[in-house]
């Protein structure tokens, strides 16, 4: 079967858009916006566009529609890659830098990799230990040399966001196993980990924050985008992307992200990075191409 050359360009405009969502999420915080608000309102307004868009698919598709058995499976990934993580990673990215908190996100192939080793059993090999010493080698360049750039504690905070996102790794991959599709595990997880979150938002100062939002340009704009365009859009053709050409070939365009959140940061922020981080990420890198390189199956993969 011959594929179109336009086929290659969706997972990089996918991964090029959740870079960018870390640069939007910290202009929306430059705006008042609290992590939770920031958390609950971009999965809400995924979830309006999901939740038809799944219902549609599963009228002539079995995968689509959660059994009983992937409902816990679902929650923990509602919380490792949606609901928990996020507000853990906004609380982070309020106290750094948007272009550290996107070379710090390059270390989650790394934290996917433990976290099968851990929960499902797959063996240490020497690949992935040397993998692991690296990325910690550079994690700590990242962190410990940045001069001005960023913030100990917003920077350790990301690292554990992105740390439990790796773990999301392994309850999609019990969902997957059950016959779930990947869109569906997507949705359904983003679905339940807004509606865990309502609570927490209904109350009258999140209310007004958000009545006040409406009226600013700028937050509209970033919460369409870090709703629409990168929690659901990009999904969607990400996916596409791996089912026709495999997930080989679109895992190593992860490595867009912290590219492009780099590069948003100095474009819309103003945020420039110095010497050491970038080989500390270069570093990252390196372990996570050793990782890569070793045959594995699709990971769900929520930013």
């Amino acid at each position: 079967m011959t594929v179109s050359r336009y086929i290659y360009a969706l997972p990089i405009i996918s991964t090029t858009s959740w870079g960018i969502s870390v640069v939007g999420a910290k202009i929306l915080d430059n705006n008042g916006i609290s992590p939770i608000e920031l958390v609950f309102g971009r999965f809400a307004i995924a979830s309006i566009f999901f939740l038809p868009i799944i219902l549609g698919l599963a009228r002539n598709n079995e995968g689509y529609i959660p059994s009983r058995g992937d409902i816990l499976p679902l929650i923990g990934l509602s919380v490792s890659a949606v609901s928990i993580n996020n507000i853990i990673f906004y609380s982070g990215l309020s106290l750094t830098d948007a272009s550290m908190a996107s070379l710090l996100v390059s270390i989650n192939p790394l934290a996917t990799m433990l976290s099968a080793v851990i929960l499902l059993n797959e063996k240490m090999d020497r690949n992935k230990f040397i993998s692991v010493l690296l990325g910690i080698i550079g994690v700590a360049i990242v962190i410990g040399f940045n001069g001005d750039s960023g913030n100990l504690r917003g920077n350790l905070l990301i690292i554990f966001a992105v740390t439990l996102w790796g773990t999301s790794f392994s309850f999609s991959k019990m969902s997957s196993n059950n016959g779930l599709s990947a869109i569906a595990i997507t949705g359904w997880s983003i679905i339940i980990g807004t509606l865990t979150l309502l609570p927490f938002v209904a109350n009258q100062s999140s209310y007004d924050t958000y009545k006040d939002g409406l009226n600013n340009e700028e937050v509209v704009f970033w919460f369409v985008f870090i709703g629409i365009v990168s929690s659901m859009f990009a999904y969607v053709i990400h996916y596409k992307a791996i089912e026709i050409l495999g997930p080989g070939k679109v895992a190593p365009s992860t490595n867009i992200i912290p590219v492009s959140g780099v590069f948003f940061a100095y474009l819309l922020l103003d945020e420039a990075i110095k010497g050491s981080p970038l080989i500390g990420f270069i570093l990252i890198l390196f372990a996570v191409y050793i990782v890569q390189k070793q045959p594995k199956s699709s990971d769900i993969l929520l930013e």
